[in-house]
């Protein structure tokens, strides 16, 4: 009997960087390729865009090493090509919920009135023709009920984070929810009154490469995931879900 429902391959926190090699790209797309996805979802931060961080000032010694915005552009492209290439098959639909490593440019543009457009249709670019749809930061992007998002945002509009985030995220949503950001892979099934019976969390944690810390989070209490995740929806609810780890697909693909 044909399964019924949507089979769907989420990419976590790519963070591409023309810093860090881009083999696992292919190695992702490689694993898409055999499983045949119905969609393929990149969770948001697909690039770091580092050169337009706000915590590194021009005026330090960090600052002064920082890629121009351009370099960027040229990496986050080439390794959305490389997926593309390894994947092999442009009728599977892709699609990205915009990040806020994404949103580093609209924040940089917003105080250049000059190059208003600029910046962001060079980002937006990048996805739209090379076959990716997106959406915009803290926007769902909906499959069989289940709601796609880098970061929910609280009441106040910020992200939801802690090492509880997902049980918050439970406590408030009305539909399952897969989300990123925080790079660590979790799955919290919450009970409900009423007829859905029950919400699905789940973080994919990150696609950078195994054992990778950014350099900010070196000093921090991490606990992150790094891989890959597969879930299957049917009756609008995740009822599968499997984490596949960059390790696997390296030893696998590589």
């Amino acid at each position: 009997m044909k399964f019924q429902g949507h089979k769907v391959l989420v990419i976590g926190d790519i963070h591409d960087s023309p810093k860090i090699p881009q083999d696992r790209l292919t190695w992702i797309g490689k694993y898409a390729k055999k499983t045949k996805p119905d969609y393929i979802i990149q969770i948001g931060d697909f690039s770091s865009f580092d050169s337009l961080s706000f915590f590194q000032g021009n005026d330090t010694q960090q600052g002064k090493l920082k890629d121009a915005f351009m370099v960027d552009i040229e990496s986050l492209r080439s390794g959305i090509q490389k997926f593309n290439k390894a994947l092999g098959n442009p009728s599977i639909p892709r699609h990205c919920t915009i990040g806020n490593h994404e949103m580093r440019v609209h924040k940089f543009e917003e105080k250049i009135p000059e190059i208003q457009g600029l910046m962001k249709k060079a980002l937006y670019d990048s996805y739209h023709k090379n076959g990716w749809t997106t959406t915009e930061y803290g926007e769902f992007f909906f499959i069989g009920g289940v709601g796609f998002v880098h970061a929910p945002l609280n009441i106040m509009g910020r992200e939801y984070g802690g090492k509880n985030a997902e049980i918050q995220i439970a406590n408030d949503s009305v539909h399952d929810l897969v989300f990123g950001h925080t790079h660590k892979h979790r799955d919290w099934k919450a009970p409900k009154i009423g007829n859905s019976q029950f919400v699905r969390i789940i973080n994919v944690g990150c696609s950078l490469p195994f054992n990778h810390v950014e350099e900010y989070a070196k000093l921090n209490m991490t606990g992150w995931s790094w891989g890959i995740v597969e879930l299957h929806i049917w009756n609008s609810h995740i009822q599968e879900s499997n984490f596949i780890s960059m390790n696997r697909l390296e030893k696998e693909y590589a």
